[in-house]
């Protein structure tokens, strides 16, 4: 398990890969589990700061379910979103991150981890609400599109 600490020291250490096609490096089963370790935190409830089964946030939710899974990615969301290539709407796959700007914050303060694509219009997300906890939500919902930044494909930055 490491610590954000240990990521700053470590992340001259670390290998990010990417293919010839400038994708991030996640195969499809890494992504699978990915998303099936973060559905094991479903019901976890909020907590500011949090990154275990007593409560969690948004970007502690991604950094607990990487980090145990030996990668490493930045502690909070503002970091997180500058760690991947940008992806289109039309683009985003599971294992995406996807950014928002909540309670008319002028930064990203919010984060998930795309679950599923059913359609261009129905992408789940997983992440730590404040008021229900983590959980699922769609992206094209009125409350979270309106309120969305950006996409990423997060870079696999493997610890050595």
């Amino acid at each position: 398990m490491f610590d954000s600490c240990q990521l700053i020291r470590q992340v001259g250490h670390s290998v990010f890969s990417r293919d010839a096609t400038g994708a991030t490096g996640f195969n499809p089963r890494e992504i699978s589990n990915l998303i099936d370790a973060a559905k094991e935190y479903k019901g976890v409830v909020y907590k500011s700061g949090g990154v275990d089964t007593t409560g969690m946030d948004c970007s502690g939710l991604l950094y607990r379910v990487y980090v145990d899974q030996n990668y490493l990615i930045p502690r909070v969301s503002s970091q997180q979103a500058m760690f991947g290539l940008p992806v289109g709407t039309d683009a985003i796959k599971e294992g995406d991150w996807i950014f928002f700007k909540t309670n008319s914050s002028s930064n990203i303060n919010h984060v998930g981890l795309v679950t599923k694509v059913i359609s261009s219009k129905e992408v789940l997300f997983i992440h730590a609400s404040t008021s229900k906890g983590v959980r699922e939500d769609n992206l094209f919902s009125k409350y979270w599109f309106n309120v969305f930044v950006k996409a990423v494909r997060p870079f696999k930055n493997i610890s050595k």
